[in-house]
């Protein structure tokens, strides 16, 4: 097998910076963004209340949650191995939302790289975030008959006539960052591999529950571009307040829409927080979001008052916002690269007609001011997430050479 070293190519070749909005995105079913009719501001939960009451073991589960959640991750992913060695020839379409996303674009090369170790054709298609590129992707891929299709960051409503017609067609279909793991039920895709979206949900409403002693409530601003993974992430947070602060009162959750943060989300933040004072907490899903936000709290003279936690732990947020003073406070990431081996793992298995798994078990990390520091942030991203050699690990399950 060829070494992973050489065969790797510039994983990192667009700017991390370019583009900051959208690539903060980084993760999920953003196709929405595509044909979502929401409204910029929705409310979808009940009025508020100024103080909560928590529950000591609800807080004392929180507290735990946010310590773990903090630390390290371990590996926690697939122990048995794959067959690799006869899958030469087979062709796998990635179909990509946007090649312009830093993250998906880390995701698509990453598993490229992995399949094409083991003489796998690889074809990605960039579908540039239109429902036009993703109907044309999808439709050249159904065309071409590969081995399987793998659908990045799209949500399986909208494409799920053509999984039908993949299907029909016998190519196999994993789906990818729809926010929920487990085996598919009902899409037509025989796999799926995403960041468990309802923990990161989880490690948000556990983190606002200790810092706040279960006083107030968070404002959530989700964003329905993004519907499967963001409806996840959002009942994550909302269940586990709810189990640490049993008797709060959840504030009404707005939305943007992707297309609209630039426009909306200072406005809304501004106007949020002068309608009611008493919010101390914000939760905006996506930490694109926050690069909006954390200016107007910080020209309301807020900055010191109101504190922000979202999802992504995008670098040039890191970098600009968590690791400097701002209303930014945590950060709950995903390694990418490891992403991308995770789900050429998959791939691998349903090539080699072996027993997929549930989940990957690709980790998450919550970063806050209290261990921010233990990582340099200019660094690349992958050594965040402590010394685990998951390149290696899955070397071994692939019986290729471990570097």
């Amino acid at each position: 097998m060829l070494e992973r070293e050489a065969s790797r190519p510039d994983l990192i070749r667009k700017s991390r910076s370019a583009t900051f909005a959208v690539a903060a995105l980084g993760f999920g079913g953003i196709l929405a963004a595509c044909g979502s009719s929401s409204s910029s501001s929705t409310a979808t939960t009940s009025a508020s209340s100024n103080t909560t009451s928590g529950s000591s073991a609800g807080l004392a589960q929180a507290q735990q949650l946010v310590a773990t959640a903090m630390a390290p991750p371990p590996w926690q992913g697939p122990t048995t191995k794959v067959d690799t060695s006869n899958l030469s020839g087979k062709t796998v379409w990635l179909i990509n939302l946007t090649e312009e996303i830093p993250a998906l674009h880390e995701w698509a090369a990453v598993a490229q790289a992995d399949l094409q170790r083991a003489h796998v054709n690889v074809q990605i298609c960039d579908a540039k975030g239109t429902p036009e590129g993703i109907t044309s992707c999808l439709q050249q891929a159904i065309a071409a008959k590969p081995n399987v299709i793998v659908p990045m960051a799209l949500d399986t409503t909208y494409i799920h006539s053509y999984i039908q017609q993949a299907n029909a067609a016998g190519i196999k279909v994993i789906t990818a960052q729809t926010g929920t793991p487990g085996i598919p039920q009902g899409t037509g895709a025989v796999a799926e591999v995403t960041f468990n979206y309802p923990e990161v949900g989880k490690i948000l409403g556990a983190w606002f529950a200790v810092q706040s002693k279960c006083v107030g409530y968070p404002q959530i601003i989700t964003s329905t571009s993004a519907r499967q993974p963001s409806a996840a992430e959002v009942a994550g947070m909302q269940q586990e307040i709810s189990q640490a602060c049993p008797s709060s009162k959840p504030l009404p959750v707005l939305n943007s829409l992707i297309p609209d943060w630039g426009t909306t989300l200072a406005t809304t933040t501004r106007s949020t927080l002068t309608a009611n004072p008493s919010i101390k907490y914000m939760l905006p899903l996506y930490d694109g979001m926050t690069i909006y936000m954390v200016p107007a709290i910080q020209q309301m003279g807020l900055a010191s008052k109101v504190q922000v936690g979202s999802f992504n732990a995008t670098p040039v947020v890191m970098q600009n916002e968590l690791a400097k003073p701002s209303a930014l406070a945590a950060d709950v990431g995903g390694p990418n690269q490891w992403y991308g081996d995770a789900l050429a793992d998959q791939t691998f298995r349903v090539l080699a007609g072996a027993p997929v798994v549930p989940s990957e078990n690709v980790p998450l990390r919550l970063f806050t001011r209290a261990n921010v520091g233990t990582i340099n942030v200019n660094a690349d991203e992958s050594t965040w997430y402590g010394s685990v050699n998951y390149n290696c690990n899955y070397d071994k399950l692939w019986g290729m050479s471990c570097n």
